[in-house]
């Protein structure tokens, strides 16, 4: 019995620690105590930003990628940002079709913010807006390409969507 009891202070302790927002927030209502609403807010914003960047990162591991300026880059990341959120039928070679999708390990609603800011340099791109985000990123590098991710996310992340502080669950 005691052995029990120790290991369910083990598995609050580990998830206190090491869980995600929501896990943390639901843990600590459980036994009375609550996150304030500006620390749950910090790491909700600290979480989207890790997930939302994570989806960005996941494309460019992807063995297929081969981008080699900015413009492929863009292409190839809102093309595959765009199959993971909503999938696509392809027709195969019985004339049937098929659904394809792509699984980044990540919630749709982060991969779905990373397309929009994607989505927001082609368009900037488009308006004419030209100017390099950085001048020492080569594409056809993936460390380079994923540094240049970030710089996307620094600068197109804003606004974010509505939902954002949404329960991932636990």
């Amino acid at each position: 019995m005691a052995g029990f009891v120790l290991m369910l202070v083990i598995l609050a302790i580990c998830g206190l620690l090491f869980g995600k927002a929501d896990t943390k927030k639901e843990l600590l209502y459980q036994v009375g105590l609550d996150l304030s609403r500006n620390r749950y807010e910090t790491k909700k914003e600290d979480e989207f930003r890790k997930y939302a960047l994570r989806a960005m990162r996941e494309v460019v591991n992807l063995d297929y990628y081969r981008a080699t300026d900015e413009k492929s880059f863009l292409d190839f990341m809102s093309d595959k940002l765009d199959l993971a959120v909503n999938g696509r039928s392809v027709e195969n070679s019985w004339g049937g079709f098929e659904y394809e999708s792509l699984n980044l390990g990540v919630k749709k609603h982060y991969v779905d913010h990373a397309y929009t800011v994607v989505y927001r340099r082609e368009v900037d791109l488009k308006n004419g807006n030209n100017v390099l985000l950085s001048k020492n990123i080569d594409f056809s590098d993936k460390k380079s390409a994923k540094h240049y991710c970030e710089i996307l996310w620094d600068k197109y992340q804003y606004p974010w969507p509505s939902d954002w502080m949404q329960n991932d669950g636990l």
